[in-house]
């Protein structure tokens, strides 16, 4: 049932991405007078569709996006079947500034894309976890982490990484992301005292970069005359431990319960920047030892009026921008791995993630990719739009065109890389599977 949902939902992403991105191409060209000859929903065979003018709009076999087939792109064959050759309306015969437009339409178009899902989510009310705008201080350290390994402890605060300052959980989480296996430099606050610390991230099916520390987990609801009520506990408060037993999630807790029984134990709690004890009886209501708290993330609903919304959005489109740019950065200067990026594989799973887990976050990952999808089209390597405004852009400096044989040596070869970078994160999808590694054990 989890993969027809991610198979799914990576249609719905990826359809409404692409035919956005192709629907900026379309109406740009129909703008400028440009003949279209196909709309299309879908690759391959031709289900149905109808005639927009001289433009066959169609849904076809294949729903993963879509195309415009254009008068005179390369590798247009209808134009010889038609009796309006050298009627002005052939893509090649228009000036360069408009072909120049028609190709930046879809990328252009993606970023309204999310500009728009995000307006109308922060409208409705757009919701995040607490922990991600809470101070970086540290509640817990994955077993086995390089954090365990340098000797973290729950209360140390991340005040910066490699020299930047960050202030929030999402700044550190982020920063630490970006660095997969390379090493990291962070200053490190831990009872007063500052002191830097160097150590080695990891690559993980589930993060790129990760140094095993989480922030705290904590109480968002104390059951009324229970044993947690009864010691003095708090909704806000963090379990740190349980017993002997170090809680690093919300799902440590009632293991470490059941361990204990009905017998006092020993719950170390952080609250207002200090630790301390509290002592309680877990009771047994017929279901098992409980102690009465419930742990999770407690979410911050963002939600503005029409005009805030505008803003927010462009706020949040910004910071996306320059994080995919620092990526980007990143991948070329060869700080990033091209393997810890999320290929096909990937985005179907997180698309799956994201179906299950609501409407709201399924199109905040809408927006999210479609970002993504419309920057990397700009990249300068044809037969991504970024590579035709570059040979646009050449010809318009050089004042002549390119000779055809010279822009298809060009396309084949951006083809080429391509699909080379595409089976390289493919095949780093395909060794991220759980499947691959029990096969390999």
């Amino acid at each position: 049932m989890a993969i027809i949902t991610s198979l799914l939902a990576f249609v719905f992403v990826l359809g409404i991405i692409i035919f956005v991105h192709e629907s900026g191409h379309l109406f740009t060209a129909k703008a400028f007078g440009m003949r279209v000859f196909v709309f299309s929903f879908g690759f391959g065979k031709r289900l149905f569709g109808f005639k927009w003018g001289d433009t066959d709009c169609r849904v076809s076999a294949v729903p993963l996006g879509g195309y415009v087939k254009l008068e005179g792109e390369p590798g247009d064959h209808l134009s010889e079947d038609t009796q309006s050759l050298g009627d002005g309306r052939d893509f090649v015969e228009r000036p360069r500034w408009q072909r120049f437009l028609v190709y930046l339409a879809g990328p252009v178009m993606n970023a309204v894309l999310t500009l728009v899902v995000l307006w109308v989510l922060y409208m409705v009310g757009l919701g995040e976890p607490a922990t991600i705008s809470l101070p970086p201080v540290i509640g817990a350290t994955l077993a086995g982490s390089p954090a365990e390994a340098a000797g973290l402890q729950p209360g140390d605060e991340i005040l910066a990484v490699d020299g930047k300052r960050e202030s929030t959980w999402g700044e550190v989480a982020y920063a630490i992301l970006i660095r997969p296996d390379a090493d990291v430099r962070l200053r490190i606050r831990s009872g007063g005292r500052e002191r830097d610390l160097r150590l080695h991230s990891t690559t993980t099916a589930e993060k790129a970069g990760d140094i095993g520390v989480r922030p705290f987990s904590f109480v968002q609801l104390v059951t009324p005359g229970s044993a947690a009520e009864a010691a003095g506990m708090r909704p806000g408060d963090a379990i740190v431990r349980l017993g002997g037993t170090l809680i690093r999630s919300a799902e440590d807790v009632k293991p470490a319960v059941v361990a204990t029984g009905t017998h006092p134990v020993t719950v170390q709690v952080y609250r207002d920047g200090r630790f301390f004890d509290l002592v309680m009886t877990p009771r047994d209501n017929g279901s098992g030892p409980m102690i009465g708290v419930q742990l999770g993330d407690k979410l911050v609903v963002q939600r503005y009026g029409p005009v805030r919304a505008v803003s927010a959005a462009g706020r949040r489109t910004g910071e996306m921008t320059v994080q995919i740019f620092e990526v980007l950065g990143r991948l070329v200067t060869g700080r990033l791995s091209p393997k810890t990026l999320a290929g096909p594989l990937g985005i179907a799973q997180q698309s799956g993630q994201a179906a299950r887990q609501g409407a709201e976050v399924l199109w905040g990952f809408v927006a999210f990719i479609s970002l993504n999808v419309g920057i990397l089209n700009l990249f300068p390597v044809a037969p991504l739009d970024g590579g035709h405004l570059a040979i646009l852009a050449v010809e318009g400096v050089a004042r002549r065109d390119l000779s055809p044989g010279v822009k298809n040596l060009i396309v084949n070869a951006g083809a080429v890389a391509i699909f080379l970078l595409i089976g390289l994160v493919l095949y780093s999808d395909i060794s991220k599977m759980s499947i691959v590694h029990k096969l390999l054990q």
